[in-house]
């Protein structure tokens, strides 16, 4: 198969015209989305444009030659099926020439499916031509038509600009899994094809002076996907093992379309489960919990590096288990709490008594449209920083520091009652204008405390998109410059980083003195 560096197209897709006009230009608006977030998790890989026929198709020469050029210029193929592809032989043969110059790996690897209607997804795949080119009868594709009305397709928006929920979700599925993709095959060519594996660092003694527990070996701590009614519970469990210095990482549904790549760094598994149902991704009868498992399993990890975290309340625990806490009751496997859990790995240090009762600090971080992806790694260095700054300021006491899970959605920042419950906001600010910021700032500092009690707020200035290598000020708030050419490694740039110190440092005493102030030692 062609590499990402010599293709023409980083995805060709196939459609018929007619659907995109039938349903108000849905797929020129899916390449839209698709197109600015691959762009934004993918900063410092050049992408080349998606091929959309009705933008930049042959204009001239043999349709069936060009076309099969266009094809085979491409890293990916996505198909969108509506009742006019299944009509249509040329959509059909644009798949034909994608196998032919693909193979059985191409689609396995780089075919992605979206189905519109749940009728036409399978009256094409019920029929002898998609047969004879999809022998296998277990392709996989994904619904994005409406749950109510299986003939409609997901609105894509629900006002100018902001994507629905309802889309979102199977939409950042497929995008994680093929910028994964993406990210992988840009990578290649600079990985040697043979390399000797690394040596493992030799484990301090146990009871020598900063050893981790004998119990871990320095992997990650990973907590599996929940069902969406359990992801709060399941964050929770995460801070508790947080604050006993077991960093944790709730995985999302994602994990599962880049087949659990995510095991290969971890220490542990948590498999958390509560009385809600099971999610049945597969023909497996514990559904999410089982696919999991075997996952872990099959990646190497072993049965006693496996637990099974309960998330139900004490009073849930002493009834009757149901939904998935039945099925995991019924595997014989031994249940634990988060508390107890932390207790197993990391035995609780003598400490005085006030260090359990440090309140938890929060700090909003945006997200917006442009770089919805990069405040969570922005987060991470944060967090790193927050550790460090809290260790000189206060030996001993060190608060844990929540993110909020989705960021702060600044173009819904009118939905919010109030900010109040922030001890610290961050702004980004990459591809808006300086006037956009200051509506922006405004908007946040209108939503909390006003006067000396207002929580510290900086903004982050990505470079890039932005360029400016001199000190930038803005309107009250203190601008710092991040390097944001590598999403996994955003961080402020060396001479700014006291800025950032203080920044925090300034988050930590007034959540101190809101402590005091409420009667927390």
């Amino acid at each position: 198969m062609k590499p990402l560096q010599d293709c023409e197209f980083t995805a060709f897709i196939s459609y018929a015209h007619a659907d995109d006009d039938a349903w108000f230009n849905w797929v020129t608006q899916f390449r839209t989305e698709l197109e600015r977030g691959l762009q934004a998790m993918l900063r410092g890989v050049r992408l080349p444009r998606l091929h959309l026929s009705g933008e930049n198709g042959p204009v001239a020469g043999a349709l069936s030659e060009e076309l099969r050029r266009r094809v085979e210029a491409s890293f990916a193929m996505i198909i969108v099926v509506h009742d006019n592809f299944a009509q249509s032989d040329w959509c059909l043969k644009e798949l034909a020439y994608f196998k032919s110059l693909f193979g059985e790996q191409g689609l396995r690897e780089r075919l992605y499916i979206v189905a519109l209607s749940e009728a036409a997804m399978l009256q094409v795949s019920g029929s002898a031509a998609w047969r004879a080119l999809m022998p296998g009868d277990d392709q996989i594709w994904m619904p994005f038509f409406d749950p109510a009305d299986k003939a409609r397709p997901l609105d894509i928006y629900m006002g100018p600009g902001l994507v629905s929920p309802a889309f979102r979700q199977p939409f950042e599925r497929l995008r994680s899994n093929f910028a994964a993709k993406l990210r992988q095959a840009a990578a290649l060519p600079s990985v040697p094809v043979s390399r000797p594996a690394p040596e493992l660092a030799a484990a301090p003694a146990p009871g020598a002076a900063g050893a981790a527990p004998s119990t871990t070996t320095g992997g990650e701590l990973l907590i599996g996907f929940v069902p969406p009614a359990s992801a709060a519970a399941a964050v929770q469990a995460a801070n508790v093992l947080a604050q006993r210095g077991l960093p944790a990482r709730v995985l999302s549904q994602d994990v599962v379309f880049n087949d659990f790549a995510d095991y290969a760094r971890a220490e542990r598994l948590l498999l958390a489960f509560d009385d809600a149902p099971l999610m049945m991704t597969s023909l497996a009868a514990g559904g999410h919990l089982e696919v999991q498992r075997d996952a872990w399993l099959k990646r190497g990890g072993t049965p006693e590096r496996l637990h099974w975290l309960d998330l139900r309340t004490a009073a849930a625990a002493a009834a009757p288990p149901q939904g998935a806490a039945a099925w995991v009751a019924a595997q014989g496997g031994a249940m634990t709490t988060a508390q107890a859990l932390a207790d197993l790995l990391r035995p609780p240090a003598p400490a005085p008594a006030v260090l359990a009762q440090a309140s938890g600090v929060r700090i909003y971080i945006e997200s917006n449209r442009n770089e919805r992806t990069l405040w969570e790694p922005l987060g991470e260095q944060i967090r790193r920083k927050w550790d460090d700054v809290c260790r000189r300021v206060a030996p001993g006491r060190v608060p844990a520091l929540s993110l909020r899970p989705r960021g702060l959605p600044v173009d819904q920042i009118d939905s919010f009652p109030s900010l109040d419950d922030a001890d610290g906001v961050v702004l980004l600010w990459g591809r808006k204008t300086s006037e956009a910021l200051v509506a922006q700032i405004n908007k946040v500092e209108n939503k909390m405390t006003p006067g000396r009690d207002a929580a510290p707020g900086i903004v982050a200035y990505l470079m890039p998109p932005q360029q400016a290598t001199e000190p930038v000020p803005a309107w009250g708030w203190q601008v710092l410059r991040f390097n944001a050419a590598s999403e996994d490694d955003i961080d402020v740039v060396t001479e700014e980083n006291d800025q950032l110190e203080r920044f925090l440092k300034k988050v930590y005493e007034r959540r101190h003195q809101r402590d005091v102030a409420g009667g927390t030692p």
